[in-house]
């Protein structure tokens, strides 16, 4: 555990890097670059930390994180994810396609529309190579 928390912690100390460094160049690089630069620096140093902590309180907490590694290992446990996981993956295919509908009815761009019923699309199709996939190992 101490290997992953040293890696969240450099990847906290490269966040804040990351930004300085997006403010010390400042009109050098345009401000999309900045802009850039800033999000993966705060969401690195966010990550990092927030992981680092976590990975900090578990190790002050044995039992608990030998609870919690025994849980997530649990069978129950692992069903009851894997429908979450695929109820969660068919309200967003269908809410893609809401939105690709509403794009339509308001005459929204048409790369919005073409962008959702892509990823609807390919969607689908990776469903039915899973599913064909999984009928077979099993």
């Amino acid at each position: 555990m101490r290997t992953k928390t040293k890696v969240y912690l450099i990847c906290a100390i490269a966040g804040i890097i990351v930004m300085v460094i997006s403010l010390l160049v400042g009109d050098n690089i345009s401000k999309m670059c900045r802009a850039v630069l800033t999000g993966l620096g705060s969401g690195a140093f966010g990550m990092g930390a927030a992981l680092f902590a976590f990975g900090r309180w578990e190790e002050s907490q044995p039992k608990m994180m030998k609870q919690n590694e025994i849980e997530a290992k649990d069978e129950r446990n692992l069903a009851i994810r894997y429908r979450a996981q695929a109820m969660s993956g068919l309200v967003m295919q269908w809410l893609l396609i809401a939105v690709a509908w509403i794009c339509i009815i308001i005459n929204g761009p048409l790369w919005i529309t073409l962008t959702a019923v892509g990823i609807f699309l390919a969607k689908s199709c990776l469903e039915f190579i899973l599913i064909e996939y999984y009928q077979r190992k099993m």
